[in-house]
């Protein structure tokens, strides 16, 4: 079929210690944890076959991580207490390539004017045919310490809480990102992105001078809690929280803003509209302090007439926290690691007659203020100015009620309205005209000292309701059943969460609308079933006391509808350097699900009925038009106490995941610019893994 297939090898090890100290007084419960976790794993890949590096998991990497938890639960009197903790954690992730000698990278196969970094790897990818991308070294470095403090008044029918907490965040990367300089190929040229391969014809070529990032942020909170036992039949439960929004700074201020028009004074050769934190215009964090974040919580049980039946319900505001990825794109751009993104050009020399500010520019370095800019800037992104965090609605309602024995029954509705979400758009798109073609994307941009400018904003929405029905049996005889049923949609316009300058733009970047569907991860139909069965030891003691008893058996099955995808051109048909196009949308795209199965692979939608999207245009094929395959899994474990004494015992486990083996089929290939692969199903999910354990408990 002139394909080859590989996979990557996985010896991953890891070492896991725990250990836990108890000091009590007449006042206070002293708690010590330490948790630490060595993974360790060894290249696994072959230097001499691009094809066995297809994943950064071929790599040497070493990634410890460990958290330390102290806490004073201290009784001040019958009606209160307070509890302090406090906690460390540090973590490495460490992607080690400085062993592994490729024998070939682009300078010494003759790219010209190209300059690399030791060890020299190499980015190579063609859409929907194969991707060449050996790894770079890589080394992040996370440590945070969380304070918390909570206060607790319990007076009659009242109890109050009242506390805070801290978290002081450290974010350090070195990482080596398109050092190497990156080629796509996507079809633009011929239609067939093979060809373009092989004619030496770039969509977009992109190096940079690495990502490197010394980040400090700081998060806290405060909170107040009442619970009111208004009736021995009902309780309620309201609080507000207050969770200031500060964002975090890089220790060099590497954030960029984008304020056309103006002029840095940081750095006064950058290009008009490009400025960096330490401009006028620019806060140091990308956006300002965000203080009204106050979170008002309420909720209720209620259990009428005292009988069997039981109604709970909530309503609540959550401010979503910011998390230390969403500053990476910053540290990549310029004046600290200049970028350069170009389009259309050759294969052999990609740079042309734009000047390279490599092997000079790479970082990390201090620029000076009168440091140059190459122009155009490669892509880079910003805030915007209105930007603000993102919260959502949470909505909830139960009703419960005992059926009959230890069987217990559930109803309930679920709803989430996400508020002001992040999304990404390029503002400098390069704009359609009669004529236009990659070589002139350029200068059909606005703004022309520029690549792509990715602003991320705060004004998308989502809408998730659900309902939920559940039936559960409580532990009785050694057996415990649940089972529940899921029905919900969930809509959004988007399913990621925005990172400035590395979240690709809106497929159509003046239209965020127009992508409002469901969301990527929507399941409309999920049923979950979990049972887990113990048989106590014979009363007789023995060989067959050992031998017959202290068994356990656990499982648990999922069997869910398909999540949905779109179908893409897979080419730059609007040639704005995007290049998210949509299909044309020509016929009807569902085909009959009683198929034999081969012809479901093979064909798993009806692929006459999209085309490449007209020149000049998004397309205009829906968002997560279609579903993929749904899933059917089981996975059991078997376990079975060996020795227990005291406060000492040992299991012996069997765990099995996919018990039966069954095929699950993933979503199909669904780029139209390739015809070979087009509609066809080329993954599943993992086939039956079986691991056993031995695990000792004291």
């Amino acid at each position: 079929s002139g394909q080859r297939l590989v996979g990557i090898q996985d010896r991953t090890a890891e070492d896991e210690y725990i250990g836990r100290l108890d000091l009590q007084t007449d006042y206070h419960r002293f708690t010590g944890r330490y948790f630490r976790r060595n993974l360790h794993r060894p290249f696994s890949g072959d230097p001499l076959d691009l094809a066995s590096m297809y994943d950064p998991s071929v790599s040497r990497s070493l990634q410890p991580y460990s958290h330390l938890t102290v806490s004073d639960t201290w009784l001040l009197s019958a009606k209160r207490i307070n509890v302090l903790t406090f906690a460390v954690r540090q973590r490495r992730t460490l992607n080690d390539w400085s062993g592994v000698d490729l024998p070939i990278d682009f300078a010494s196969a003759g790219v010209k004017g190209i300059a690399v970094k030791q060890p020299a790897s190499l980015f190579v990818n063609v859409s929907g045919n194969f991707l060449a991308r050996p790894g770079w070294n890589y080394d992040k470095r996370d440590a945070d310490i969380h304070i918390a403090n909570t206060h607790t008044w319990m007076t009659g029918r009242h109890e109050l809480k009242i506390g805070g907490e801290y978290l002081r965040v450290r974010n350090d990367i070195r990482n080596e990102f398109r050092t190497m300089g990156n080629f796509e190929f996507n079809g633009s040229a011929t239609r067939h992105p093979m060809s373009d391969f092989l004619l030496g014809e770039v969509y977009q070529f992109w190096q940079g001078g690495g990502e490197y990032k010394d980040l400090t942020g700081h998060r806290g909170g405060l909170f107040i809690q009442e619970y009111w036992r208004a009736r021995p039949d009902f309780t309620l439960d309201i609080g507000l929280r207050w969770e200031p929004f500060i964002p975090y700074q890089d220790k060099l201020g590497r954030t960029q803003c984008f304020v056309p028009g103006a002029h840095s004074t940081r750095f006064v050769n950058a290009p008009s509209g490009y400025l960096n934190a330490g401009d006028r215009g620019c806060p140091q964090g990308g956006f300002h302090s965000y203080w009204k974040s106050f979170a008002p919580r309420f909720g209720f049980a209620w259990r009428p007439f005292r009988g069997a039946t039981t109604v709970r319900g909530g309503a609540g505001i959550f401010w979503h926290p910011q998390f230390t990825m969403l500053y990476n794109g910053f540290v990549n751009s310029a004046p600290f690691s200049p970028q350069v993104t170009l389009y259309g050009v050759s294969f052999s020399d990609p740079y042309g007659d734009v000047p390279n500010p490599f092997p000079q520019s790479f970082a990390p370095f201090q620029p000076s203020s009168d440091v140059l800019f190459s122009k155009p800037l490669g892509q880079f992104g910003a805030f915007a100015s209105t930007f603000r965090p993102a919260y959502s609605e949470n909505l909830n309602l139960t009703v419960e009620r005992r059926i009959a024995g230890n069987w217990t029954g559930r109803m309930s509705y679920i709803g989430n309205l996400g508020r002001r979400l992040s999304y990404t758009h390029d503002v400098n798109y390069g704009r359609y005209t009669d004529g236009a073609t990659l070589a002139n994307l350029q200068q059909r941009r606005p703004y022309q000292d520029f690549a792509g400018i990715l602003i991320t904003e705060s004004g998308s929405t989502s809408s998730y309701h659900a309902l939920e029905v559940s039936a559960a049996r409580q532990s009785g005889n050694g057996l415990s059943l649940e089972a529940s049923y899921t029905w919900s949609k969930i809509i959004d316009e988007y399913s990621e969460d925005s990172r400035p300058g590395q979240t690709a733009s809106i497929a159509i970047p003046f239209d965020r609308r127009a992508a409002r569907a469901v969301a990527d991860f929507d399941i409309r139909h999920q049923i979950v079933a979990s049972a887990v069965s113990s048989i106590p030891s014979p009363a007789h003691r023995g060989w067959w006391s050992h031998t017959a008893g202290g068994w356990a058996l656990a499982g648990i099955a999922v069997v869910r509808s398909g999540l949905p995808f779109s179908v893409r051109s897979g080419t730059d048909q609007a040639m704005s350097g995007i290049g998210q196009d949509f299909a044309d949308i020509t016929g009807t795209p569902r085909l009959p699900s009683d198929r034999p199965k081969g012809e479901r692979i093979a064909e798993y939608f009806n692929t006459s009925a999209f085309a490449l999207a007209a020149p000049g245009t998004f397309g205009n094929a829906p968002r997560n038009l279609l579903r993929a395959p749904g899933l059917a899994n089981l996975d059991l474990a078997v376990i079975k106490r060996v020795i227990s004494r005291d406060r000492l015992q040992t299991q012996l486990r069997g765990e099995f995941y996919n018990t039966l083996n069954n095929v699950n089929l993933g979503a199909p290939f669904s780029l139209v610019s390739n015809p070979a692969r087009f509609g066809r199903i080329e993954t599943s999910a993992p086939a039956r893994v079986v691991q056993f354990a031995l695990v000792t408990l004291f």
